[in-house]
């Protein structure tokens, strides 16, 4: 286990060397602390939160050889507006067991606000790949609704790994201590608002552990200060079985909070919030859904209708035999109207460009019908992208598209140019 603690720099070290009339900000966001405590609506009107969520997703895959940067993620926390914040990382590897974790615990200098942030896959980590690709489901050890449900073995192993650790920094942030262990004396009130947030397995493992938090009874003290869940490019975590549990069970107080306070975010055709693929097993998402779509021409809007409606038509033939073996003809009759309405979506919604929260759980970013989406579809747009003939072919998803980039630059609120608060 490596933990590790850095001290983020000051507002004066970091603040751009230009004259007084630049029309740059810097920080970001002067008065990020008060946003993330007061954290009244989710996501906040002004789209500060998510930016913040996503720019600290990004930054967490800094590091060399597999290790950590603490140091990095410190220093743009402070440029988005906490200055001098102590960042602890937790990371924990066992590559016979598939375990590549990390988690960034970012904690403003007052000790008003915290950031839970997991690190995603990293391209180059093979045992991250594995991790995401050990679907096997295992049992979750919380109740809900009286019973114990199945999620993703991977990032559920990924979760405990560095847990307890966790759990600790956090109890200290409660009582107004520092998250690293070593700096004595309390300051303030205690922890007023916590955040967790991450990208791809990042995302995944924040889900599961609000998941773990809200529902197992001695983490309810913590519950009471998480203000918000945020996911980018997420990957689902567990069945329909537990989808629907997490939206109809509340936690403490009777709030839903992973019904209401999480929030996924999904940039265009992001290959994997539609994974793990239909054959390994059924899965659905859980929490509020957004998706940014890029504005597109009649052609391709027309090109892409017709490929969703091809590629359901081909995956129509074994539903119908599921349905026939277990005389689900309700299910497939539903399952039918679905694909339909998902596959004249692009042609609907041509025009429309930015993000969309979905409301209709039946227009939920779909679960991945076949392994050819993941290994041909999915590369092939990767490739597209690069060349100028092939850019605009409408492909069903992207690899290209679950990019942490996209996310910064996608939620990026009006007048904010970037994380460093200077002209782009």
């Amino acid at each position: 286990m490596r933990d590790t603690f850095v001290k983020g720099p000051g507002f004066t070290a970091l603040r751009p060397c230009k004259a007084v009339t630049d029309p740059s900000t810097f920080p970001v966001y002067p008065d990020l602390v008060d946003r993330l405590a007061e954290g009244k609506l989710q996501p906040d009107p002004d789209g500060v939160i998510p930016h913040v969520m996503a720019t600290c997703s990004a930054y967490a895959y800094a590091g060399f050889a597999q290790v950590g940067d603490p140091e990095t993620v410190a220093m743009i926390m402070a440029r988005l507006g906490l200055e001098e914040n102590n960042c602890r990382v937790f990371e924990q590897r066992v590559d016979a067991m598939y375990i590549a974790s990390a988690g960034y615990l970012i904690q403003d200098k007052d000790r008003r606000v915290a950031v839970l942030c997991y690190r995603g896959t990293q391209p180059e980590d093979i045992i991250s790949i594995l991790t995401d690709a050990d679907v096997r489901p295992e049992m979750l050890a919380v109740e809900l609704q009286g019973r114990r449900h199945e999620v993703h073995a991977g990032f559920y192993r990924n979760v405990r790994a560095t847990r307890h650790l966790v759990i600790e920094a956090l109890e200290r942030a409660l009582r107004g201590e520092s998250v690293d262990s070593r700096e004595e004396g309390t300051r303030g009130g205690g922890l007023e608002a916590l955040y967790i947030t991450g990208h791809s397995l990042g995302g995944a493992m924040a889900a599961i552990m609000a998941l773990t938090l809200v529902h197992e009874p001695r983490y309810r003290h913590i519950v009471d200060r998480l203000k918000g869940v945020y996911t980018f490019g997420q990957p689902m975590v567990g069945g329909p079985d537990l989808a629907k549990a997490c939206a109809e069970v509340p936690g403490p107080h009777d709030v839903h909070v992973l019904r209401d306070r999480l929030l996924r975010y999904i940039f265009d055709r992001d290959v994997v919030p539609a994974l793990p693929p239909r054959p390994v097993g059924p899965y659905a998402p859980f929490g509020r859904e957004f998706h940014y779509r890029r504005r597109r021409g009649l052609t391709d809007a027309l090109l892409t209708t017709a490929t969703d409606a091809s590629i359901e038509a081909l995956t129509l033939p074994s539903e119908a035999l599921r349905a026939a073996a277990r005389r689900g003809w309700s299910e497939l009759a539903a399952r039918i109207t679905d694909s339909a309405g998902r596959s004249l979506r692009p042609l609907l919604r041509a025009h429309d460009e930015g993000w969309t929260e979905v409301d209709e759980p039946g227009l939920h970013y779909p679960q991945m019908d076949s392994l050819a989406g993941l290994a041909v579809v999915a590369p092939l747009a990767f490739l597209a992208t690069r060349l100028a003939l092939t850019r605009t072919i409408p492909f069903k998803y992207s690899f290209d598209d679950h990019g942490p980039g996209h996310y910064v630059n996608a939620l990026a609120p009006p007048g904010v140019l970037s994380e460093f608060g200077d002209v782009l």
